[in-house]
């Protein structure tokens, strides 16, 4: 849009000068006798008064014309959004969606705004994304622990976590569980708990009608132990097939005999002794080692106290198949070219020895606890699961599967609508099976995941490249705390999330003929928020669902009374976390 304006003629000063001289006019007229008095003209008189009026009537003539001018000035100015309308939300519009009694996730304070804490319920799954050094532990994790009076999940990757949040939640009445393998600081959260995966198989077997839900179970279990690479394009599927199909026999052979004692460390073991794992197949199927039939018979599948609250067509069904898979294991391990079994075996081996011997095996023995408590009781459960850091490659499979435990009980039990949430802290260090179709769906069960990370592109690699669209397409709330760094990231933000803005772009020029300005005004789109004007902010930014984007700014639980005096001292710091009250709930 092109708009010139010559300035010369529509100068204030021209206006304020062509005032003065109408107003001195009027007041030489005022003072004069009138132009006609006792029937006679005062021709000196009315010359004056008639200027006074042509100078007066010039000069609104005058004024309105730059009123007229001013209003064009102004409107010509007001872009009409046809490049973008993006604007951050102002505290007005956000306020209908705020929680009612400051409760429930808590994400920080609108920018510019003292005491306006945004609380913001979500129904499925939300995303923190902070840099290292950004804070997420004090802004986002703590305090949503704190602030969520549901039952909760919380992967603690040092210990601090449970050390800070532990007696604050027991006091306030809920029931506080600990899988701590490595026995971190047990002086301040004392003695763990344990919990044995085996026993989703185990119920089964011990549940009417669970039989026909055993392999599928099993599957799952296993596709979680042996992971496909996020990726999923390599070369090894065909052996990781192999390797999980060697896993759900171990399984099988120690649940079908031992049912709630069975472990994941018995699992290991049995897999690691190769000349046990022969024994307890051909005891499984009923021959000695030259593969004659045993003079005992097979392992009674059918006399079993499980079997019998079975229907007995379906437990002579699974026992037919158990025992076909165990002389196919016999065959494997027998053959003349066993190189087959040996790679299936080196793989399960791998995956398999981080729950043999050592930290682990203790807190994944015998169950101390159901997670089915995280749907049902009167009071909420929060389940700490917490690893040791300086064994992360040990300890994130154990995080991951006990994820994998916690969500698979959610998604079974009947009651769909109590929510459980989910604080996925650090998230790529470890891989949840399933997390992308679990993404879209998993709100119907009630779970409610927020994953927080540093980087998308470290996301991408544990979950693939699909993954990541999934989760931005799939996250109700997206937190992004300040200090992102990442090019990725910034551009991402910039470009597709805030979008554009439409701003006027103004142009003058001077001609040789033509006193004056000319103006040039036109359209062009701008971002909101550029990648270096978001790299060098002291805000984050919060989409929330269908609303324009928030600038805030983060809240430590240390400045938010009455958190800051019940959460615990971090103990790696050794001394509480104090700062200037910014909140008080």
């Amino acid at each position: 849009m092109m708009a010139p304006h010559s300035r010369s003629h529509r100068s204030p000063a021209t206006l304020l000068a062509l005032a003065g001289i109408a107003t001195g006019m009027a007041w030489w007229a005022y003072h004069l006798n009138p132009p006609m008095m006792a029937g006679r003209i005062d021709w000196f008189s009315a010359l004056i008064h008639l200027l006074a009026g042509l100078f007066c009537l010039q000069a609104v003539i005058r004024a309105l014309d730059n009123a007229a001018h001013f209003i064009d000035f102004f409107a010509s100015r007001e872009p009409t959004g046809k490049h973008g309308t993006s604007a951050w939300a102002t505290l007005k519009e956000v306020k209908g969606g705020l929680t009612k009694g400051k409760c429930g996730p808590f994400w920080g304070q609108y920018a510019g705004a003292a005491g306006s804490a945004l609380f913001f319920r979500y129904a499925s799954n939300v995303l923190t994304l902070a840099p290292a050094g950004a804070g997420k532990g004090i802004y986002t994790v703590v305090p949503n622990i704190m602030s969520i009076g549901h039952s909760k999940v919380v992967a603690d990757f040092k210990g601090e976590l449970v050390c800070m949040c532990k007696a604050a939640l027991e006091k306030r009445g809920e029931i506080v569980r600990v899988l701590n393998p490595g026995n971190l600081w047990a002086d301040i959260v004392g003695h763990g708990d344990s919990f044995s995966p085996l026993d989703i198989i185990a119920d089964d077997l011990a549940r009417s009608g669970g039989l026909r839900d055993v392999m599928d179970d099993l599957r799952e279990m296993c596709a979680q132990i042996l992971s496909e690479p996020g990726d999923k394009e390599s070369d090894d599927t065909f052996f990781r097939e192999g390797g999980r199909r060697l896993i759900t026999d171990a399984v099988l052979f120690e649940v079908m005999v031992d049912l709630h004692d069975a472990t994941l460390s018995s699992v290991a073991l049995l897999i690691e002794n190769r000349t046990r794992l022969g024994d307890m197949a051909r005891w499984i199927v009923g021959v000695d080692i030259q593969d004659k039939p045993h003079p005992d018979g097979p392992f009674p599948i059918e006399q079993t106290e499980w079997a019998k609250v079975h229907d007995a067509k379906d437990v002579t069904e699974f026992a037919e198949l158990v025992r076909a898979r165990a002389q196919n294991l016999i065959a494997l391990m027998s053959g003349t070219d066993n190189r087959t079994f040996e790679s299936f075996h080196s793989g399960t081996q791998q995956s398999m020895a981080a729950f043999a011997f050592g930290r682990l095996a203790p807190a994944m023995s015998r169950s101390t606890f159901s997670m089915n408590d995280l749907k049902e009781g009167k009071k909420p459960t929060t389940l700490f699961i917490v690893a040791d850091a300086s064994r992360m490659e040990a300890y994130k499979a154990f995080i991951g599967l006990m994820q994998w435990c916690c969500m698979t009980a959610v998604k079974r039990h009947s009651n769909k609508e109590r929510p459980v949430y989910y604080i996925l802290d650090e998230a790529t260090n470890y891989k949840v099976n399933g997390l992308e179709t679990l993404l879209t769906w998993g709100r119907s069960y009630g779970l409610r995941l927020h994953l927080i990370f540093q980087d998308l592109d470290t996301f991408s690699k544990v979950y693939g490249p699909t993954a990541v669209e999934t989760l931005l397409s799939q996250t109700e709330i997206k937190q992004f705390l300040p200090g992102q760094r990442s090019p990725k990231t910034l551009e991402l933000i910039s470009r597709q999330m805030l979008g554009d803005q439409t701003v006027m772009a103004t142009g003058t020029s001077r001609t040789i003929d033509q006193f004056g300005l000319n103006e040039n005004l036109s359209e062009a789109a701008r971002p909101l928020a550029t990648p270096d004007e978001i790299r060098r902010m002291q805000e984050g930014i919060l989409f929330v669902r269908q609303h324009r984007p928030i600038l805030f700014e983060p809240v430590s639980y240390a400045e938010i009374e009455p958190w800051r005096s019940q959460v615990g001292i971090n103990p790696f710091h050794g001394k509480p976390f104090r700062k200037k009250i910014k909140l008080r709930l």
